[in-house]
């Protein structure tokens, strides 16, 4: 037990808050900073195909954009992690959609295997989906497109290799194998009547499935366990993909920025503090993603709970006492900083239960509360300060305020967590003065799965590519 005249007296604990503040709120020029140097960083990604870029800009080889007018059925297939979902997709034009789906949960032996049980997987799981919906008809095949929420090289619509298997999958087997071609060969020895047409990652489908929608539709984020982004990049801007395109190209083509990985390699790019240094050095893959470690749910309650611990070691939190739950790494999740930034009851008594009967604290003062909520708003502030910055650094790449601009967000952080669009809004109206106003950003809810559906539309349209 530590003598009560050791814990420090509220003057401190005040002063110490305002340093951390100062440490975590990102000015305007900050910012501006940030999305300047993320552009280097993307110019030198379109330019390169090494694997020393820290945004690599992956080509999706979508280089046609959705009218919006466009009909008919057909089959998106997405693995985003612990699910795989497939979804019959009418296109009905005037830009409307409609959808039925099926979720299947992806076992552990799956995800922790060799490539051919995974891909076995997905085709059993379209096949029970087709006699779900009553399309297993021979005589008219539907078309599919697959979603693979990893990184993917490729060399065409229908040529996808995974870069890496990340999040819990452990995949052997799969270098260098094109997954369309292993899928279409498993749905033909079940004689299922699919004809595999397109792969693409989960950014650049939800921007499809937000561009047939919105036709103004610039890009594409993720905020979530991870984060991505994906926009209409200039054809002539790849100049990786010179030798591919005629030079007077003038269209455009979905990249896939990859952005997690900014600042890998010059972590100094970003703002960043002592307790995102010991993420990234304590974390599954230190010195990977730096710039996913501050702004993604994964990682979000995890800087937080370092906070806690250590003014709980200087004796400005909690009379300086611990719990194992609250010293056990990544036991405090994002998803309470949620339900502890909505705490507005004049006790924060929802947050004296998760402190207390979740994280096990034997007893905590309202003004231990009262800390602990500035500790969650001055991290879950500058998350969203940080997107909004990366948002930017297209928007100002691409020049595109001028016309107006439509963003396509989806994930839980951005979603659920409160407040957090209005901070990236704060953060762009601070950029962009009174043409924030041109920017309209909106919501894409399954657009992975019907962005999936959409690419297998322009690839039966253009078979080109």
């Amino acid at each position: 037990m530590i003598p009560t005249n050791l814990v420090a007296d509220e003057k401190t604990k005040e002063c110490e808050l305002r340093s951390l503040e100062k440490q975590f709120n990102l000015n305007t020029d900050q910012l501006r900073k940030v999305s300047e140097l993320l552009q280097d960083e993307m110019k030198n990604g379109l330019s390169k195909c090494d694997r020393s870029c820290n945004v690599p800009m992956l080509p999706s080889w979508i280089v046609s954009h959705p009218t919006g007018q466009e009909v008919g059925e057909y089959i998106g297939l997405d693995l985003s992690g612990s699910n795989l979902r497939v979804y019959l997709v009418t296109l009905q034009g005037h830009g409307r959609i409609t959808t039925r789906q099926l979720k299947y949960s992806v076992k552990d032996n799956i995800k922790k295997g060799h490539i051919n049980n995974l891909i076995n997987f997905m085709a059993e799981c379209v096949d029970s989906f087709l006699t779900f919906v009553n399309k297993a008809d021979s005589r008219n095949p539907l078309h599919l497109g697959v979603c693979i929420s990893f990184p993917l090289r490729q060399t065409g619509l229908n040529n996808a290799y995974v870069e890496r298997w990340t999040k819990d999958f452990e995949i052997t087997g799969a270098h260098n194998k094109n997954l369309v071609e292993l899928l279409q060969t498993a749905l033909r020895s079940r004689e299922i009547p699919v004809v595999v047409k397109a792969a693409v990652n989960g950014a650049a489908g939800c921007l499809l499935a937000h561009s047939y929608r919105s036709l103004d539709t610039l890009l594409s984020c993720t905020v979530s366990t991870g984060t991505n982004a994906a926009y209409w990049e200039k054809i002539s801007k790849v100049g990786k993909l010179k030798d591919k395109f005629p030079s007077q190209n003038d269209g455009e083509m979905i990249v896939t920025t990859e952005w997690g990985g900014f600042g890998d390699t010059r972590s100094e790019t970003i703002p960043h503090t002592f307790y995102d240094i010991r993420v990234n050095r304590q974390s599954v893959n230190p010195g990977v993603h730096v710039f996913e470690k501050m702004v993604a749910g994964l990682y979000l309650g995890e800087i937080v709970r370092l906070i806690l611990v250590d003014f709980t070691d200087r004796r400005l939190l909690f009379d300086a006492q611990y719990s194992t739950e609250m010293n056990k790494a990544y036991n405090f999740e994002s998803a309470y900083m949620s339900a502890i930034e909505s705490d507005d009851s004049t006790e924060l008594e929802g947050t004296k239960h998760l402190l207390e009967n979740v994280m096990n604290l034997k007893s905590t003062t309202l003004q231990d509360r009262k800390i602990v909520k500035r500790i969650c708003e001055m991290v879950g502030k500058r998350a969203a300060r940080l997107i909004a910055a990366a948002m930017s650094a297209i928007i100002s790449k691409r020049d595109a305020l001028e016309q107006g601009l439509s963003i396509s967000v989806e994930g839980t952080v951005y979603e659920f967590y409160p407040n957090f669009p209005a901070r990236v809004d704060t953060a762009l109206q601070e950029l962009y003065g009174e043409n924030f106003e041109r920017i309209n950003i909106g919501i894409t809810r399954d657009g992975s799965g019907v962005g999936a559906a959409l690419a297998a539309m322009l690839a039966s349209n253009n078979p080109k590519v």
